[in-house]
């Protein structure tokens, strides 16, 4: 099996607001088998951030867009990442000779997505409330199966994992000589990203 295939490419909002769901959004996708890809993965300075972001969308072909925070900020502009990274996956399926690659798009709350970006009518986004919950279950349905085709675990089993998780966090941090709070999803991503497959390759058990 490539690497390639457990590629999942995350298109979030990069606020303190998001940061839980961002979490939520990353240990559900590793529970599942797969390898959340972001920007966030490597901090080189010397790298543009549009190359960054085509060779994270060319090696991965699934990929999770949320689009719950085109709102005005507080520069009073909208904030344009999000479906401009959309269409950078919705072309490389389209004219990129990729038609079996699968993207998700969620929303803060339903029916809004057509009064913003009209172009995507007759897409289904799935509405999450901004509850880490509700990503757990939107993801784990997104992905279905795990990488070898199995039945994954349900959403209430990994919610239950996910929280587990979180009581450990501090434990495995101090395993690799870290404060607890300086493994965050946004603070640092590799280490999160660590921390997660640790507790993921250990007994899960209270």
């Amino acid at each position: 099996m490539t690497k390639r295939r457990l590629n999942v490419f995350v298109n979030v909002p990069f606020d303190a607001a998001y940061e839980a769901l961002f979490e939520a959004l990353v240990f559900t996708i590793s529970a599942c088998g797969y390898r959340a890809r972001c920007a966030l993965e490597e901090s080189d300075s010397g790298d543009i951030r549009l190359d960054k972001l085509v060779e994270l969308i060319r090696e991965s072909p699934r990929s999770i867009h949320d689009l719950s925070r085109i709102e005005v900020g507080e520069n009073e502009l909208p904030r344009f990442n999000m479906p401009f990274e959309l269409g950078l996956a919705l072309g490389a399926k389209r004219f990129g000779r990729r038609p079996r690659d699968r993207i998700k798009i969620m929303v803060a709350e339903p029916y809004r997505l057509p009064a913003y970006l009209s172009d995507l009518g007759g897409n289904d986004p799935d509405a999450h409330g901004n509850e880490p919950e509700r990503v757990i279950r939107i993801v784990r349905n997104y992905l279905q199966r795990s990488p070898r085709g199995a039945v994954l675990s349900g959403p209430a089993k990994l919610a239950a994992d996910f929280a587990t998780f979180k009581k450990r966090l501090p434990g495995i941090a101090a395993e690799i000589n870290f404060a607890p709070d300086e493994v965050r999803g946004y603070r640092d991503y590799p280490t999160f990203a660590w921390c997660v497959a640790k507790f993921l390759t250990s007994p899960i058990s209270e």
